[in-house]
């Protein structure tokens, strides 16, 4: 493609520092946090527009009266593990009711092994963690739990490949490791709750997740979707949400700020203009001068009375009745208000200017 319209810039930190000092319209990142406000400063410089996908720690809840554990521990484990857990939409850790834990970390073993098989070293559909650097963070980020690690595969850690296998972890506790930041790998840990409203007070302690996943029926899905907030969310599924392109897709907070996909990646990367195309001649002078000043005096009185309620009618069913919204729509109401008073003022009203002989 043309160079004006896309460029692409291979490169780290330094050539990312550069490209942030030059002066573009709009700055879109998706990241890290610690990344995003960088960008964000950058773009406040130029005083720029920008969109930020930052991702977050996505809990999943999944509540003692959800329908069936099975499709849920299958759908859990699918976000969980695509490529190798390194998505910004990734189930990064479960809430579970005590009632149906030992029962959906069972199936969450099986749902991992029915996916990349006991073997997922050999699978090349198994992805690895991107870096040296980010594998040892997960690695002592599993070291140092204090929950119970449970081996899901018999193939054990390959530092040199930087292959993490599929781990869960139980009996998490809030101030684990584990929920310290985003994960970003295959690591699953399980925190269990007694209440609903305990795992809506442990999401809601957190910073607000770019998506959150619900597990339940739908009386208490909705209760979870009412009292927390999220960049997008799921009932009964996970990242599925992205699939739909007439959506927007985006966070909230500290899981990011702005939102795309679709219609709104134009809207994004656009300006909307407002134009207003009028005539000089009308409206006449004398009405013209309805815009501003002079207000006193007996001859300027009409200005007040066909002006107010030309910008918001005095009479309460023009404003809040169903006829009032329609009216307002197709702007009649105005016209109905201010026409006895436009018909004087036609005639009556003095320019502001007069025009020379």
């Amino acid at each position: 493609m043309d160079h004006n319209v896309v460029r692409v810039v291979q490169g780290a930190a330094q050539e990312t520092s550069e490209l942030l000092k030059q002066h573009f319209d709009h700055y879109f990142y998706t990241g890290s946090g610690v990344v995003g406000r960088l960008v964000a400063k950058a773009a406040a410089e130029h005083l720029a527009g920008v969109t930020l996908e930052l991702g977050g720690k996505c809990p999943a809840i999944v509540h003692a009266d959800v329908g069936d554990l099975t499709p849920t521990a299958a759908r859990i484990m699918w976000a969980k593990l695509t490529n190798a857990g390194q998505t910004c939409v990734a189930v990064d850790y479960v809430l579970v009711h005590r009632s149906v834990k030992d029962r959906l970390v069972d199936l969450l073993k099986e749902a991992a092994v029915g996916l990349y098989g006991e073997n997922p070293a050999k699978r090349q559909d198994y992805g690895r963690i991107v870096n040296d650097r980010n594998y040892k963070r997960l690695k002592g980020l599993l070291d140092n739990t204090e929950g119970t690690t449970i081996s899901v595969t018999q193939d054990d850690f390959d530092e040199n490949d930087r292959f993490f296998p599929p781990v869960i972890v139980d009996g998490v506790l809030e101030s684990d490791s584990l929920l310290s930041e985003e994960l970003f790998g295959p690591i699953l840990p399980i925190v269990t709750y007694d209440t609903l409203d305990e795992a809506i007070q442990i999401v809601n302690s957190r910073d607000q997740p770019l998506a959150l996943y619900v597990f339940a029926a739908s009386a208490s899905a909705q209760h979870v979707l009412k009292q927390t907030r999220s960049g997008g969310a799921c009932v009964n599924d996970t990242m599925f949400h992205l699939a739909s392109h007439g959506s927007p897709f985006g966070g909230v907070g500290p899981s990011g700020v702005g939102n795309y996909t679709g219609q709104y990646s134009f809207d994004t990367f656009s300006h909307h203009r407002h134009v207003l195309l009028r005539p000089l001649w009308f409206p006449t002078p004398g009405i013209d001068t309805i815009r501003g000043a002079p207000f006193l005096g007996p001859e300027n009185e009409w200005k007040l009375k066909l002006g107010r309620p030309m910008v918001y009618p005095a009479v309460r069913p023009l404003r809040d009745s169903f006829f009032g919204r329609l009216f307002t729509f197709f702007p009649l109401w105005r016209l109905l208000a201010i026409l006895p008073g436009f018909i004087v003022a036609l005639f009556t009203a003095k320019p502001l200017i007069r025009r020379r002989k």
